[in-house]
């Protein structure tokens, strides 16, 4: 289901997840190190600091604002909270929901808009008649989308959500990848949250800021008791203090974001080039990954003899073999990959 997996094989440059190029902000490294020194105490059970600060960031009210353990617990805690009976989907979207779905839902439909390979995989105003003609109880959407990275337009969110209001659908719109697109504060629907009424934005510090080790993720809620029941949902003490004294560390480096920003979109660009200069099908991206689709469906074990691991898709509804992900990375890095990659796709 995830990318990542350099524990069964032997990786020295991994593709599979989208982490931050820049890499961990020495000040965040620096947190963590002092945080030893603190691990002999319980962490606050409140996430006080964090809160407030997250609260200030958006503009929202501290209680509409729930910290997990990444956003994985979040989105588990959002399925336990609102027991659906349906769900709508993307296809292709992050597998995670339709994990979590059935593991906390166990009499739950899920129901799949499917998005055109004709089209790069685009969301586009079909998708507001579906949410009327399906009425769920629960949709997720991920903007910009996984895996093939488009953002989609403020205007169209903005009526999705108002879409979603009439059918009596809670909008999940995951936006853990939006920060590194450059376009943050005009696509995000978290600086405006309490406009809505059944509007949950969720977002981590898990790629943005290179740390998916420490698992630190937030969801922003529209209404104040829906929040208070997701906590309900989530274990006592479920953030260490090594993620709040990481997590209150990164919301002080805005510069950082629009800096990775820059150089992810000079690298995206170089990958996507060099993708298609080697007769893969590349699809147009926005955000820190890219995916592609070439004839060789054993693409992604033939790399792993240069040390390099990619995200083979088939496990994404309406994807099969084929279908790969990659992170954009370093200069360097991408380099690799390329070289790589010419070599088995000559051969």
């Amino acid at each position: 289901m995830h990318g990542g997996d350099i524990y069964r094989n032997s990786i020295r440059t991994d593709f599979s997840v989208n982490i931050n190029p820049l890499g961990m902000p020495s000040e965040v490294q620096w947190v963590l190190t002092e945080a030893v020194l603190h691990a002999n105490k319980y962490p606050d059970i409140y996430h006080e600091r964090l809160v407030e600060e997250t609260a200030n960031l958006f503009n929202a009210p501290n209680e509409n604002i729930v910290y997990g353990n990444g956003a994985s617990e979040i989105i588990m805690a959002i399925c336990h909270s609102i027991s659906p009976k349906k769900v709508l989907l993307l296809a292709p979207c992050f597998s995670g929901y339709e994990t979590c779905v059935k593991g906390a839902c166990q009499d739950c439909s899920i129901s799949y808009h499917t998005l055109s390979e004709d089209n790069d995989f685009e969301i586009h105003h079909d998708i507001l008649e579906h949410i009327q003609v399906e009425k769920a109880d629960l949709m997720f959407l991920t903007n910009p989308n996984n895996p093939n990275g488009r953002l989609i337009s403020k205007s169209l969110l903005d009526e999705i959500v108002i879409s979603c209001e009439k059918a009596g659908t809670v909008l999940v719109v995951d936006e853990c990848f939006l920060a590194l697109t450059g376009k943050d504060m005009e696509n995000s629907l978290a600086y405006d949250i309490t406009k809505h009424k059944s509007l949950i934005v969720l977002r981590a510090y898990t790629k943005t800021f290179a740390i998916p080790g420490v698992r630190i993720g937030y969801c922003i809620c529209a209404d104040k008791l829906m929040a208070s029941s997701l906590k309900n949902h989530l274990p006592e003490w479920n953030l260490s203090i090594f993620a709040q004294m990481a997590g209150a560390e990164c919301l002080k480096h805005k510069e950082y974001l629009l800096d990775s920003a820059k150089l992810i979109e000079k690298e995206r660009s170089y990958l996507t080039q060099g993708l298609a200069n080697l007769g893969a099908k590349v699809f147009s991206s926005d955000a820190n990954y890219i995916l592609f689709r070439c004839a060789d469906s054993e693409l992604d074990k033939k790399v792993l003899k240069h040390s390099i691991l990619i995200r083979e898709c088939s496990d994404y509804n309406g994807l099969e073999k084929g279908f790969y992900r990659v992170a954009v990375k370093s200069h360097e890095d991408n380099e690799k990959l390329l070289s790589a990659l010419e070599d088995l796709l000559n051969d």
